[in-house]
């Protein structure tokens, strides 16, 4: 005997029209299971935590308007993948950015507000992660940046912003003052340098001119030896600056390149100077040469020494954060809404699958 095959089952088709009258039926079910959801939902957002948000606003870092318009420039074409890139390029604004969003910044704030204790998490490495979901750093469009800080207490939260933009700015002046005092070190050893040779060439000169019975000229005026000698001089310096820029700069900074095509354009110059006839014009020369080098050393040693120690403000903050008056979440309406919104949905859905009695006999029969 052979086995029949079960009867296939028809098709689920959904006919709007029908689940509709179904649900209106149903509506006294519907409408209180929903209600029901919103009513729990509502009552357990008020259970939750409440933060509060607090902003500080600061104007970005003074910059060229050359430096500007490349760095509008790189955003724009950033926009468009298929135009291209222009390379990598950050401006002060976004180094202030990455500053604010950096392990050391959120250190300072953890240990300035004890954020272990207050978060009551075990490790420290928890407390930073925390705190890292708990801030946000934006560049806006027109160039200030916003950093915001959320904490259950308003108070603390507004603290603990302005506690951002004060490490921010206490590191700038560390870091000025460290590049100060690096330049600093280097100019003086340029300078004990060049004051040993600015001896030596000095001797130099003086006991030719006692060996030949002359005397250097006091003025060298416009001729081939001043000019010579200024030319050397700005390429000896330009070298101390150099060297000065690679205490704290990489090869690839746009201000080594920059010094770097300067220090060829003047050797390019110094290649066709004039041959100086005279072994007297020589010494002349270079004795000038060291004593103009020593000028420049002394007034760069100065604005060393000056950034080394100068303390003042590196950041201008717009809008100073202040403890915010209404809470940033949780949204409670909107969770008590939503959990009404989807458990309508989720009965609409159990009644279109259930579908109709009178249909489903009618089909069996």
């Amino acid at each position: 005997m052979m086995a029949t095959a079960p009867p296939s089952l028809p098709p689920i088709e959904l006919d709007l029209r029908r689940l509709a009258t179904r649900i209106w039926a149903l509506r006294v079910r519907v409408v209180a299971l929903s209600a029901a959801a919103f009513v729990i939902a509502l009552g357990v957002a008020f259970l939750l935590p409440t933060w509060f948000r607090a902003t500080v606003v600061m104007l970005p870092p003074d910059e060229s308007d050359l430096l500007a318009n490349i760095s509008m420039a790189h955003r724009a074409m950033s926009k468009f993948p298929q135009l291209g890139t222009i390379g990598e390029y950050y401006t002060p604004a976004d180094l202030f950015k990455a500053t604010l969003s950096s392990r050391m910044a959120r250190e300072h704030v953890a240990d300035r507000f004890e954020l272990q204790k207050v978060y009551k998490l075990k490790s420290r490495e928890k407390t930073l992660l925390s705190l890292q979901g708990l801030t946000k750093v934006k560049l806006m469009p027109d160039g200030t940046i916003v950093l915001s800080v959320e904490d259950r207490d308003p108070r603390r939260a507004a603290a603990m912003a302005n506690a951002y933009a004060e490490y921010l700015d206490r590191f700038n002046i560390d870091k000025r003052s460290t590049q100060g005092r690096r330049a600093r070190v280097f100019l003086e050893r340029r300078m004990r340098e060049t004051d040993s040779l600015l001896i030596v060439d000095e001797r130099t000169l003086r006991k030719y001119q006692e060996q030949h019975k002359t005397v250097a000229p006091t003025s060298l005026g416009s001729g081939d030896v001043a000019s010579a000698a200024d030319v050397l001089s700005r390429k000896l310096m330009l070298e101390v600056r150099l060297g000065v820029l690679r205490t704290y700069l990489r090869e690839n900074d746009d201000q080594i390149v920059r010094a770097r095509a300067e220090l060829n354009q003047l050797e390019k110059q110094i290649r066709v100077l004039p041959t100086l006839e005279t072994e007297l014009t020589r010494l002349i020369r270079d004795y000038k040469v060291q004593e103009q080098l020593y000028l420049l050393l002394s007034a760069e040693l100065e604005q060393a020494r000056i950034q080394e120690v100068q303390d003042t403000p590196t950041v201008t903050v717009l809008d100073p954060a202040v403890p915010p008056e209404r809470k940033s979440r949780p949204k409670r309406s909107l969770i008590a809404l939503i959990a009404g919104a989807l458990t309508f949905l989720g009965v609409a859905a159990v009644i279109a699958i259930q579908g109709d009695p009178e249909t489903d006999r009618k089909a069996a029969a």
